[in-house]
């Protein structure tokens, strides 16, 4: 398996276009056509991070922050990123980066955190829009199958847990082809009537352009008329942070004490009343305070995300239970997840790879 086959397949799961704008996700380090040995999972790229992967014989390190996050002006060891990239380079080790887009994926990092502090009937908190056109195509009959064939085949019709889904009006198009026409069906200069299906089909917006270069080579017309619609739909398949409820309502100071034990957070920070029932939870892997909105307006007991400001634990007064568990500790659960995906892309391709979830400790977070 080489580096290019990999994304590709990594990428039908997290789409890059998933990701916020601006945001440095796929290849960090390396060429598509590497052969691929081993691979290392883990949050951050570090050079003992690339110590390890060289023991345990990978040339290829994931990680859910990209090494580059600001573009640089010179490789060289006088920054973190140029010392880190350098050794990678130098040592032939691959380096891939899967960060928003792993946050916004249905059971990426804040369903792990969900998971493991047993919340049920979890959705996403705050769900993304603009994931979704519609493509609309009039097609002769007698065509109609191998148009939606080859629009099915490049990733049209696929909508949350179905594929292949389509809708289909039989209608009568008209046209009339100029001197310099040469129709599929009729006569030039003559006004036909021939029967049409309105073919109506949903996709992801990633693959818009793959499903109509798609249409197009399949369809009979020389011209062909379509429509596509961009769509403001919430996804049901990504968005930020995630929401469930408990098995049963239980006081702060057990969730606490829960989330201190299952996400390994040495401390947390919180605002809340000790005695005050809790069911409905909502969590955001990393720096998630900006759906706090989203986690009161969704009528949540608490919320438990990293990074959270001063000032946002005065705007949580009598609205929320706000806990701070920590940014690697609320983000590392998503490395076994990571880890069950890869494998299975290993036995996808047919490679012998191993894959190995890394014993180093890259939290530069200490605890006294």
């Amino acid at each position: 398996m080489t580096l290019g086959e990999f994304q590709h397949a990594i990428e039908e799961w997290i789409p890059p276009a998933t990701s916020w704008e601006g945001d440095n996700v796929g290849i960090q380090v390396g060429r598509p056509d590497a052969a691929i040995t081993n691979i290392l999972l883990a949050l951050d790229a570090t050079v003992g991070i690339g110590q390890e992967a060289r023991t345990r014989k990978a040339n290829l390190i994931i990680t859910h922050h990209p090494l580059f996050f600001h573009p640089l002006r010179s490789l060289t060891p006088k920054s973190r990123a140029g010392e880190i990239a350098l050794y990678l380079a130098e040592h032939n080790i691959n380096l891939y980066s899967a960060h928003t887009n792993l946050d916004h994926v249905d059971g990426g990092v804040s369903h792990a955190m969900a998971s493991l502090l047993g919340l049920k009937n979890v959705r996403a908190l705050s769900p993304l829009t603009g994931t979704l056109a519609k493509v609309v195509v009039f097609v002769p009959t007698s065509h109609l199958e191998t148009v939606a064939r080859a629009m099915h085949d490049a990733g049209g019709g696929k909508f949350t847990k179905y594929e292949e889904c389509s809708f289909r009006t039989d209608g009568v198009g008209t046209f009339k082809g100029t001197e310099n026409a040469k129709p599929f069906i009729g006569t030039q200069g003559v006004l036909e009537r021939t029967p049409e299906t309105k073919l109506e089909m949903l996709l992801e917006t990633w693959n818009l352009d793959r499903v109509i270069d798609a249409m197009m080579k399949a369809h009979p017309y020389e011209e062909l008329a379509y429509d596509v619609y961009r769509l403001e739909n919430k996804s049901r398949m990504f968005g930020l942070g995630a929401i469930g409820e408990l098995p049963k309502p239980i006081p702060v100071r057990d969730l606490l004490s829960v989330v201190k034990k299952k996400l390994g957070s040495p401390a947390v920070r919180f605002r809340g009343e000790m005695s005050h029932k809790v069911k409905r939870v909502a969590v955001c892997g990393g720096a998630g305070i900006g759906i706090l909105g989203e986690a009161v307006k969704q009528e949540a007991d608490a919320f438990i995300t990293a990074d959270i400001k001063y000032h946002s634990f005065q705007e949580a007064e009598g609205k929320i239970c706000l806990i701070d568990a920590g940014h690697f500790e609320t983000e590392r659960h998503v490395l076994p997840v990571l880890e069950k995906r890869v494998k299975a892309i290993v036995r996808m391709r047919k490679s012998y790879s191993d894959v190995f979830i890394s014993r180093t400790n890259t939290n530069p977070i200490s605890y006294f």
